[in-house]
């Protein structure tokens, strides 16, 4: 069996990865791991990254590096595919995202002053433009990807067009339009019309996702947050339920209350 050494210096120890990948990789390792491609990891990735952000929602740091390292294997992986597949190499990828990060910092490893987040953040964007050659997009939201996740996406459109003016003048303006959308999702239910009910159920969303933004509420952390909180409450009336020898469908609507109402005290 090869024996790997392991060591307390980052730059050894992401040395020792890589070399592992590439055991993985090669032709005497392992099937899986060699018929991988950079597209059938995307999914594994995404999947790393919601455990990654449960374990700290709950804040369990020890499970957290545990899931921080499978995100490190996958992109790692992902950069030395592309280095056998595309001749990008692994060296490429991470000089790369250094050379940005000091190019993109002027105010840390240059002369540049600045006062607040909000001008490093204009600072990134202009030099993007100027000493990166990156054209600006065609629109104000092109920089948003297609792919980012609805409620994310609803929450990035809203602060983009926020910043140029378009935008309510307070949260009350917010609230009524949430009332005027459910409103008219409720006009259409009785044409049981799907597209019109999506079309206006979107409508509902998009405008909760505004009123939270108006507070600095990302919408993806508030609805993660409540999924947490149900689930924790849910397995409360479960277990107590087990504890008497019952199930849940055996229980009544009224006995789950009582137990949702003593599972709200505690989570």
């Amino acid at each position: 069996m090869k024996v790997f050494n392991y060591h307390e210096d980052p730059v050894k120890a992401f040395s020792t990865l890589l070399d592992i990948i590439k055991e993985l990789r090669s032709p005497d390792g392992c099937p899986w791991d060699r018929k991988q491609t950079v597209e059938s990891m995307l999914p594994h990735i995404i999947e790393e990254t919601y455990e990654s952000i449960d374990a700290l929602s709950n804040g369990d740091i020890p499970n957290l590096a545990e899931e921080i390292g499978d995100l490190y294997l996958l992109v790692v992986m992902v950069s030395y595919i592309l280095e056998q597949t595309e001749s990008i190499k692994v060296y490429e990828v991470i000089n790369g995202i250094s050379q940005k990060l000091v190019r993109r910092h002027p105010h840390v490893f240059g002369d540049l002053k600045v006062d607040n987040a909000e001008e490093v953040i204009d600072i990134w964007n202009t030099i993007k433009i100027t000493l990166e050659n990156r054209a600006e997009k065609n629109t104000l939201l092109d920089s948003i990807p297609l792919s980012m996740p609805p409620l994310e996406r609803a929450y990035k459109i809203q602060k983009k067009v926020s910043k140029i003016g378009f935008d309510w003048e307070d949260p009350e303006g917010v609230f009524k339009k949430i009332h005027e959308e459910i409103d008219e999702f409720k006009d259409v239910l009785d044409e049981n019309n799907k597209s019109k009910m999506l079309d206006e159920f979107g409508d509902i969303l998009f405008s909760i996702v505004n009123a939270g933004r108006f507070y600095g509420i990302d919408p993806a952390e508030a609805l993660h947050h409540t999924n947490q909180k149900f689930y924790k409450r849910f397995r409360f009336v479960e277990e107590q339920l087990l504890e008497k020898g019952n199930n849940l469908t055996d229980t009544t609507p009224q006995e789950m209350n009582i137990l949702w109402e003593e599972a709200k005290k505690l989570f």
